[in-house]
């Protein structure tokens, strides 16, 4: 199923880096409502776990002075980090608008599970509200964004691609993995946006592009016909699509 939010004319789909993270603390509450102020389509957020399984808002996975979120419980968090939301209420602020669900489940970090238990709720979040066709849900770690799949094969889902990553086998195996959508870094379309963008169509692929802030990037991307980027100041990155 691909995204129902429509598609804007002249221009791709501006969704706020983790909210309008230019102008206020990443994954907050006030990023989300400064980005639906600023006539974002949609924002990209961060979820994590606490030790006891409440979804919250966090690119890290810990916090400095407090610890590894997945070692505490959501209300110790809250007593000591009452700033730092849930995707619930992160979503009643956003609407209707899309929100693309980034699930972080790097190895390398202390709360990585590889049982992907965060895809089996981000799933079940989904089907609960009928989100489909406005939740996009990507990771960087390939199976996780597969277990996704597996358990709802209606869910948008995306694979997320580091600046170094090989575009000539990605994008066909994000395609055999089943994916709506590549989201590659700015930098893997620095020379040739325009040969990316048509490289994911033959393969029925949308392009979101993160993350881009300057004007001129931002007006090329879109004449490449990239789907959306990811933007710090949605405000502004809607301005440069006006010039």
């Amino acid at each position: 199923m691909p995204l129902t939010y429509p598609q804007p004319e002249g221009r791709p789909l501006v969704l706020a880096h983790r909210g309008a993270s230019a102008a206020a603390d990443d994954n907050s509450a006030e990023a989300f409502a400064l980005a639906v102020e600023s006539g974002a389509d949609g924002v990209e957020l961060d979820v994590r776990f606490t030790s006891d399984e409440a979804i919250v808002l966090s690119h890290d996975p810990s916090v400095r002075g407090f610890g590894v979120l997945a070692d505490h419980s959501q209300e110790e968090l809250l007593e000591k980090h009452p700033d730092i939301i849930t995707l619930e209420q992160g979503a009643a602020i956003l609407g209707d608008l899309v929100i693309n669900v980034e699930i972080k489940n790097d190895p390398s970090e202390p709360d990585f599970d590889p049982e992907h238990r965060m895809a089996d709720r981000i799933a079940s979040w989904v089907a609960s509200g009928d989100r489909y066709g406005r939740v996009v849900v990507t990771s960087f770690n390939p199976d996780t964004v597969a277990r996704v799949r597996f358990v709802d094969g209606d869910i948008v889902t995306g694979q997320l691609l580091h600046r170094t990553a090989d575009l000539s086998r990605a994008v066909p195996q994000a395609a055999t993995d089943g994916h709506n959508l590549i989201a590659p870094h700015k930098r893997l379309l620095r020379a040739n946006a325009t040969t990316v963008v048509e490289l994911a169509r033959r393969y029925d692929l949308g392009v979101t592009v993160w993350t881009v802030d300057n004007p001129r990037t931002l007006r090329r991307l879109g004449a490449a016909g990239v789907t959306a980027v990811i933007a710090n100041d949605p405000a502004a990155a809607l301005a440069a699509f006006e010039t």
